[in-house]
């Protein structure tokens, strides 16, 4: 087991120096602008290019998946504490093995154990700091006092403050009455409710604003590393590796007409 380490760690030296010298920086960012490119062109259509650049994805994600597990779990948690004589570690080992064992039908009762074992540390675990993040900090959050003057008196601040927290409370009892079924939603309870699922749409899309936020960052980067792989450092990357797609697509589409028209 220690030659296997000591090749596995030989071999990522190697890989960073290589990866660190210029050539493999420019076949790096290669590589990068391509995978990039081929996975957009898929906002056009299917095509093979997508497909290897799917493959490669889902591929490259398992494997560090698996070399995460190694080194951050398995090495440290499971090898090392063996080698040391705590062998009190083979059972949440074996509990995480037993996981594997559903793959085989006449064994798989077996992993009913660590699913378990795992479903109930989980629901430990979580379901506290559920009740005290999503649950109290939240009813904490409405229970603030309207009118707070600082050192300096009512000011402009504390004004706003004392709006935002009415502002808060208002929705927050608006909110309740919507979800309130005991009492027929007519009059004062009607108009109550009406306004909790206004004020239900901003935090809808609030939410979905942040979301959409994040994902346009993600894509921002993208093209930030297209514009930069795009430059004479990298060979042109992009703009070559774009340029060779677009021509496929064309040669693809009057290959696929004649195809058509052949077959009428």
């Amino acid at each position: 087991m220690e030659v296997i380490f000591a090749f596995v760690e030989k071999i990522n030296q190697v890989s960073s120096l290589w990866v660190s010298s210029p050539v493999g920086m420019m076949l790096a960012g290669w590589v990068a602008a391509g995978l990039t490119i081929f996975m957009f062109s898929f906002l056009y259509k299917d095509n093979p290019f997508f497909k290897i650049a799917e493959h490669l994805y889902l591929g490259a994600g398992m494997g560090w998946l698996f070399q995460v597990s190694f080194y951050s779990v398995w090495l440290p948690k499971v090898w090392e504490p063996l080698k040391a004589g705590e062998y009190i570690i083979l059972v949440p080992a074996l509990l995480g093995l037993s996981f594997l064992a559903q793959f085989v039908p006449k064994i798989s009762w077996v992993s009913r154990y660590g699913f378990t074992f795992v479903m109930g540390y989980g629901a430990g675990l979580s379901i506290p700091v559920e009740i005290s993040t999503n649950f109290l900090s939240q009813i904490s959050g409405t229970i603030v006092p309207l009118f707070a003057a600082g050192d300096a008196g009512y000011t402009a601040a504390t004004l706003f403050a004392a709006f935002n927290s009415f502002f808060i409370f208002f929705g927050l009892v608006c909110v309740l009455f919507y979800f309130f079924f005991s009492v027929e939603h007519k009059g004062v309870v009607k108009k109550a409710s009406n306004i909790g699922i206004y004020f239900l749409m901003l935090y809808f899309g609030a939410v979905f604003g942040n979301t959409v936020m994040g994902r346009f960052s993600l894509l921002y980067g993208r093209f930030d590393d297209l514009y930069t792989y795009s430059s004479a450092k990298y060979s042109y990357a992009s703009t070559v590796i774009f340029l060779l797609l677009v021509v496929f697509f064309i040669a693809s589409y009057f290959v696929d007409k004649k195809k058509q028209l052949k077959a009428k």
